[in-house]
């Protein structure tokens, strides 16, 4: 009786802690004016949703010390709330409940009772904001056609104002994106946009300052091709001009797209280096110039020439089917001549075939398979194609060995079968 006394206790005790209502409350101050209390800002407690959607749970204004508090009241213990203030046409914001207390898993403490928001002046003037490149990475992948990029660009707002962009179009930062790419894209998570300039691109996006203690990246993705079928023809230029000067630059990509090739002579040798990549760190192949460290020396100088040229070798298999089909051409054509004894039988004579005039075998097939080059149908060159591209796939462990040498003797078989079917003498 007493131990079910007790639990029926501790269980009404844990539903009062539960059930308790909470007061979220905290402090607002303007980070350009030295931090001085925010007085009379309307501050919002907000649930983010999914595809930057929003919900408003509350609203309650700064008084002339820059406090603020939203009335006591229940919150879903899974709930992760913000509290913003929108100043000068840019959203401020900071967590201000972790129920489910998922920033804690990650070493971050949230105290609902004591938050601090801090906001800044906005500008639209270029020169009003001292803008620091720290790092400029280009993340590289090979594709079937040639490359998938991202250039991930960390930008440093030394300034004590939020810069919006300047110009109509609200423009952060111009872009050096290479002409020759395709599907430009800024990252999905970026608040921002890309536009299209008449010297290339630019990005539209606030950059806060240092202060706020929010990284500013810029983010963006396209795709190149190679600029021919061909398996000789796999180079890419991705050079540009320095825009502005960068601390650390580098190239990365996977260690198992070994194939590709990295030709940028102002960049340091290759070499396996551990990157952060979506919240792990992952070795990835670098070629790099300088280091991202805050106060270091610029590695590129604004204007500067930076060539970067990137290369996928043609495989070795390549090279030795060619030396095959090139024999097959040189030496099938004799292979299907008949003996000339067989000519002899028809009452026909070699002279007649090779008369300076041509007569009424003009049109004749050379007897020794030199005198003419023979020319590959388009069927032949699909053909060759495709069992190059095979071979790259093949090196690159795209695909099995099994699948390789089972589709590679099929089409093997096909080509020689239309190598075969060149024209004859009749």
């Amino acid at each position: 009786m007493k131990a079910h006394f007790l639990l029926t206790t501790l269980l009404l005790a844990a539903s009062t802690v539960h059930a308790a209502p909470l007061v979220i409350s905290g402090t607002a101050r303007d980070g350009s004016h030295k931090n001085a209390p925010l007085a009379g800002e309307t501050v919002q407690l907000i649930r983010p949703g999914d595809n930057g959607t929003r919900a408003l749970i509350a609203t309650t204004r700064t008084d002339a010390a820059g406090k603020f508090g939203f009335p006591a009241r229940e919150y879903d213990p899974r709930d992760l709330l913000m509290a913003n203030i929108a100043h000068q046409g840019y959203d401020y914001s900071t967590v201000a409940y972790d129920g489910g207390q998922k920033l804690k898993q990650v070493g971050i403490n949230v105290n609902s009772g004591k938050v601090e928001m801090v906001t800044f002046d906005t500008t639209t003037q270029p020169n009003a904001a001292k803008l620091d490149f720290q790092v400029h990475h280009l993340a590289i992948k090979s594709t079937p056609t040639g490359l998938h990029c991202i250039e991930r660009i960390v930008v440093e707002n030394l300034s004590n104002q939020t810069f919006l962009g300047f110009g109509p179009r609200r423009i952060s930062v111009l872009l050096n994106v290479p002409d020759i790419a395709k599907n430009v894209q800024l990252d999905p998570k970026i608040q921002g946009k890309m536009l299209k300039t008449k010297d290339g691109w630019g990005v539209s996006m606030p950059i806060t300052p240092l202060a706020y203690n929010t990284q500013n990246a810029i983010i963006f993705s396209y795709d190149v091709e190679w600029p021919s079928r061909l398996p000789w023809a796999k180079t890419v230029d991705l050079s540009r001009e320095v825009g502005y000067p960068t601390k650390f630059f580098f190239v990365a990509r996977e260690t198992g797209d070994k194939e590709i090739k990295v030709d940028a002579p102002i960049l340091g040798p290759e070499g396996p280096q551990q990157l952060p990549v979506n919240g792990k760190t992952e070795t990835r192949l670098v070629n790099s110039i300088g280091a991202p460290m805050a106060g270091g020396p610029t590695a590129l100088k604004a204007g500067q020439t930076l060539d970067i040229k990137i290369s996928r070798p043609v495989s070795n298999l390549f090279w030795g089917f060619a030396g095959l089909v090139g024999a097959m051409c040189l030496f099938l054509p004799v292979a299907l001549l008949k003996p000339k004894g067989a000519e002899r039988s028809r009452g026909q004579s070699v002279s007649s075939h090779t008369s300076a005039r041509g007569g009424e075998n003009g049109d004749f097939v050379p007897l020794n398979g030199f005198a003419v080059a023979p020319t590959l149908s388009s069927s032949s060159r699909d053909l060759v194609q495709r069992i190059a591209d095979l071979d790259d796939a093949f090196e690159a462990s795209k695909i099995d060995e099994a699948t390789y040498r089972s589709q590679r003797a099929a089409w093997k078989k096909q080509l020689i079968d239309s190598l075969a079917s060149l024209p004859g003498e009749h």
